[in-house]
């Protein structure tokens, strides 16, 4: 039982605690009421379905805290038209569910925090499931997110094939910004750990001043089959994207035919991904892919890529970067080491590769092809000493023409100087 007593202008919420088998206490104080006038504390007694309870606490202007335990989440929470609605658990907090999703978040959204949380998945599929144990569903005709936070939690579904978090942001006018992806750990994700989605339209930019930033990741893709997998992918027209700091290891390739890669950006404008580091040293895979359309002004700075192919035979699928339809953008500062090729650029204008270090196993260290025009490459250390003797820097085709290169340090085969090859006519590349 609840009673309100107010004073003048002072409210004070006094609350009767109870307790019961399966039930929680609630605290209602007012802490935190800089982010939040109302505090409800959840205590649980025992392991039962939690998620109808829970749910009934969703509101406004709420700060719902879960002191350690577990709470089992089978029928998904949803969180949808809220503003200021923060949800944090102490340390050894989890969600644990049988399915693939623990919370939808959807509507109209304004400042909505979820900190401190593991979300764990039992569910064994093979059945692609492109949502997330955080499902953020911006489907509405006018839906509108703006102020998303996801921090200091873990996330982990290894025998699905489903994501730790994604986001769909299709409607009409629907937007998501300000979203915030930071100091998450990753482990064991079937399908993959973070995916922003807009593939209703390339006309409008649906998610924009995003930032996934200071996050681990391990062993990501356990069970993935489809084509271009990524641990982290951003696909379809969006704006001003920030993809730092994290730290990949092992993404997991042995089950796929196909390349494996760590971040995927697949039609951003105004990205920078920097500092990231990424190590495989099991199955390989390939660190950084540009795809799609509509891809410009994308800063690569200071990452470092140590790839190595273990078990894989096919050195092919391990690439620092493949870059493909970019449009003025700079790769600058990175430290590139792999079993295969180093950086591969197909059909990209107006890029400026400068100041990395680079060392490759097998193939070139820097492949341009497709109709690579107008690029700068200079001041690089490549050292392909330990690759097959057929250029440490290649052009290739008859639409690869007007690249820049001047002040490499380049070794080919045996460590003799390098050189910068054209094949199947391309031409005025200097």
């Amino acid at each position: 039982m609840i009673e309100r007593i107010f004073t003048g202008l002072f409210l004070v919420l006094v609350l009767v605690s109870f307790e019961s088998m399966g039930s929680p206490i609630l605290n209602r104080t007012e802490t935190d009421s800089l982010i939040t006038p109302n505090r409800i504390e959840v205590r649980l007694r025992g392991i039962i379905d939690q998620d109808q309870e829970i749910q009934s606490y969703i509101s406004s202007d709420t700060h719902l805290f879960f002191p350690k335990g577990i709470y089992v989440i089978n029928n998904f929470i949803t969180i949808s038209n809220v503003t200021n609605l923060k949800i944090s658990g102490e340390p050894g907090t989890v969600f644990t569910s049988n399915q693939n999703k623990i919370i939808t978040i959807s509507g109209e959204i304004n400042n909505l925090q979820i900190e401190g949380i593991a979300f764990k998945s039992t569910k064994v599929s093979a059945v692609d499931d492109a949502e997330g144990l955080i499902f953020i569903a911006n489907y509405g005709d006018n839906d509108r997110m703006d102020g998303l936070k996801i921090q200091n939690c873990r996330f982990s579904i290894p025998n699905s094939q489903a994501n730790g978090i994604k986001l769909v942001s299709e409607g009409t006018n629907s937007s998501a910004k300000n979203i915030s992806i930071t100091y998450n750990k990753f482990e064991n994700i079937g399908r993959m750990a973070v995916e922003f989605q807009n593939h209703n339209t390339l006309i409008a930019p649906r998610f924009s001043d995003f930032e996934i930033s200071y996050n681990y990741f391990y062993n990501v893709g356990t069970i993935q089959l489809g084509p271009a997998p990524a641990c982290v992918s951003v696909s379809g027209h969006s704006l001003n994207g920030k993809i730092n700091y994290n730290k990949f290891y092992d993404m997991h390739m042995e089950s796929s035919k196909y390349i494996y890669y760590g971040i995927e950006n697949a039609g951003t404008i105004g990205l920078e991904t920097i500092g990231n580091y990424m190590q495989s040293s099991t199955y390989g895979f390939t660190g950084l892919l540009a795809s799609g359309p509509l891809k410009k002004s994308w800063l690569i700075k200071d990452n470092v890529f140590e790839l190595s192919g273990g078990k894989t035979a096919d050195k092919n699928k391990i690439r620092g970067m493949e870059l493909c339809n970019l449009d003025n953008f700079s790769v600058t500062g990175n430290t590139i080491s792999t079993d295969g090729m180093a950086i591969m650029l197909v059909n990209c204008t107006s890029g400026k590769i400068t100041n990395n270090k680079i060392k490759v196993k097998s193939g070139n260290a820097i492949y341009l092809r497709a109709g690579c025009t107008k690029n700068v490459i200079t001041r690089n250390d490549i050292d392909a000493s330990l690759g097959t003797d057929n250029g440490v820097v290649l052009f290739d085709g008859s639409e690869t023409s007007h690249n820049v290169v001047s002040l490499n340090k380049l070794l080919k085969t045996g460590r003799r100087p390098g050189s910068y090859v054209n094949v199947n006519g391309a031409n005025n590349n200097k």
